[in-house]
């Protein structure tokens, strides 16, 4: 009976151990299947944020080199020629990323490729400074080159404007004169309109080494009170420095030899129509004007 009873707790205690035995290596199972897909969650994570990042290295490139076109022609050209190789970079690394491998597997290879499209972006982007630099260099000396050109055309214009100046002819010493006609034909001074057949100015054509010799035209234009031209025997009509008509009293076609030459232009008429006021006398030489004066006949 004694021997009995103790083979019985025997069994129970085997019993009892095996199944303890069991639970452990269940429980074991149990967290080592859990560590297993905790560990694989991570690597899909892992790959997952990879490959966004690889993504966004491909844009962030791109982005980089974009940022610089518009800015000139040569630089646009530039910049297609290092798209171009960027592109067929960039296609190697999305074939990679598709081709279905384990990223662990081709990871190595990534970042090979991903090397090689960095030293393809930094080498493109050397060249656009180079050529932005060189463009920039070009700019300042076409400005530069620009400004002078644009001096020595001021230069030019003063220089011909003082050398237009300096061979304008000039009159001096201009006096004004009116008469009647006397029955014989001869002439007697006037101040009275209505007595008064000629209005004359005579004057001194200075001398002038730089104005060049040659014929030169004279122009006497007396301007009544009324604003009309009075028209003399050697009337005729011309372009002033404005390059306005102008119809002038008298004429006179001069050859000048570079000295002083002494003038008289003036309007006259066999009948007295003249009318008291003040009179404008004006004198072109070459067509501008170069005196200017009132006469008054009362």
């Amino acid at each position: 009976m004694a021997n009995s009873q103790n083979q019985n707790r025997g069994t129970l205690t085997l019993l009892l151990v095996l199944l303890i035995a069991s639970l452990g290596a269940n429980f074991y199972q149990w967290k080592n299947h859990s560590e297993t897909v905790v560990m694989h969650g991570n690597e899909v994570d892992s790959l997952s944020t990879a490959k966004q990042n690889i993504q966004r290295e491909l844009e962030s490139v791109s982005m980089d080199l974009e940022n610089y076109r518009g800015i000139a022609e040569n630089l646009d050209s530039l910049l297609n020629t290092e798209k171009d190789k960027v592109a067929m970079q960039e296609a190697k690394i999305k074939k990679l990323l598709a081709g279905g491998k384990e990223y662990n597997k081709i990871k190595k290879e990534l970042e090979s490729e991903l090397a090689v499209l960095r030293k393809l972006r930094d080498e493109a982007l050397e060249k656009i400074d180079v050529l932005m630099a060189e463009n920039e260099r070009l700019k300042a000396e076409n400005s530069d080159l620009n400004s002078q050109v644009t001096n020595l055309s001021e230069q030019k214009n003063l220089l011909e404007g003082k050398v237009a100046t300096a061979s304008q002819l000039k009159v001096e010493y201009v006096k004004v004169n009116s008469f009647k006609k006397r029955s014989g034909g001869k002439y007697a001074e006037s101040v009275l309109a209505k007595r008064t057949n000629k209005i004359e100015s005579c004057f001194t054509l200075m001398d002038n080494k730089v104005a060049g010799t040659g014929d030169k035209m004279i122009y006497l234009v007396i301007t009544a009170p009324n604003g009309q031209t009075l028209m003399g025997y050697t009337k005729a009509e011309f372009k002033d420095a404005n390059g306005s008509m102008v119809e002038s009293t008298a004429s006179q076609k001069v050859n000048y030899t570079g000295d002083k030459q002494d003038l008289c232009l003036s309007f006259e008429n066999d009948e007295r129509i003249l009318e008291p006021g003040t009179y404008v006398i004006n004198v072109y030489a070459e067509n501008v004007l170069v005196h200017q004066s009132n006469y008054i006949l009362k």
